[in-house]
């Protein structure tokens, strides 16, 4: 009997010690399946929205789970001001100016120890004039500052993602996957962002590099764009609400489920033209459907 009761005490705490693992591992991911979605500060950039406990009051209101931020003045305030409605502060966009002797915040390593605790990620776009894209001495200046800024940031248990955009030095999805491999910190990831996907790599299958680039993969940004011949196309048609566009953000996502993405998906706001509020609702609308066609997908015919 004491064997038998010594066996089923430690299967317990295995099953225990799995489950737990299990729920520390989902990321971006809730309870329901669906992926975390926060809304980019850039959707809120008109006159009358800039308060941040405006912002945080709205996207409570509307459903989002939380929204990015710029920069790191007012950041640790703007964090707990979205914890005390229920929702999350992701990440803040800063750049990274690898020609420069300070190449970045000088008060970002302050506000990481600041963030000790937190889920905030810090969004990093690297910028350059001296050295060539994709050059083996512009990269090792960029890794040797992006792995000060790592090692700060693993103290406070937090994650540094990359951001591809057009006319960087981090320019392409390619390009930022190049440099993080080369950091080769655990907690340093890219973001595949939609838009700069389109504008830069054009209208073709993202599928293979989402896969390859999965252990990478920290954040995906997207939003309603037109497909076809995007790389001629100008921004309007490439960043829209969600509800607009021939952009397929449903097979979109359905892949990344596939694929076992657990991270969040970020909306981008930038240039979009009307009433701020209108959009975010036009927005979480496309993203309630697009959900539900989701879990329509995966149920089983137990399930109907």
């Amino acid at each position: 009997m004491r064997i038998q009761k010594t066996i089923r005490n430690f299967l317990l705490v295995s099953i225990l010690f799995v489950s737990l693992f299990v729920l520390e591992s989902v990321g971006g991911v809730k309870e329901d399946g669906s992926f975390e979605l926060f809304a980019f500060d850039n959707y809120m950039a008109a006159d009358g929205y800039g308060d941040t406990e405006v912002r945080a009051g709205l996207l409570k209101e509307l459903g989002y789970d939380g929204m990015s931020y710029h920069g790191t003045k007012g950041l640790v305030e703007a964090v707990d001001i979205f914890e005390k409605v229920g929702l999350k502060l992701f990440i803040t966009y800063l750049g990274l100016d690898i020609d420069a002797d300070q190449k970045y915040d000088p008060n970002l390593k302050n506000v990481i120890k600041q963030l000790k605790g937190t889920d905030t990620m810090i969004w990093l776009y690297i910028t350059s004039k001296k050295y060539k894209r994709g050059s083996d001495e512009g990269d090792a200046v960029a890794v040797e500052a992006l792995r000060d800024v790592a090692d700060a940031a693993h103290e406070s248990g937090l994650k540094i993602v990359l951001y591809a955009h057009v006319g960087n030095y981090s320019e392409s999805f390619s390009d930022t996957l190049r440099i993080v491999k080369k950091v080769n910190r655990r907690n340093v990831g890219v973001s595949f962002n939609v838009c700069h996907w389109l504008k830069i790599d054009g209208d073709v299958d993202y599928k293979p590099i989402l896969k390859k680039s999965l252990p990478y993969l920290f954040v995906v940004t997207t939003n309603g764009a037109e497909s076809g011949d995007t790389k001629k196309m100008s921004w309007d048609k490439l960043i829209q609400t969600l509800d607009k566009g021939s952009f397929d953000n449903f097979a979109l996502l359905k892949y990344l489920k596939g694929i076992g993405y657990e991270g969040p998906i970020g909306l981008q706001g930038y240039g979009i033209k009307g009433d701020p509020k209108q959009n975010l609702v036009n927005s979480i609308r496309a993203w309630n459907e697009i959900n539900e066609r989701l879990s329509e997908t995966v149920k089983s015919p137990f399930d109907r």
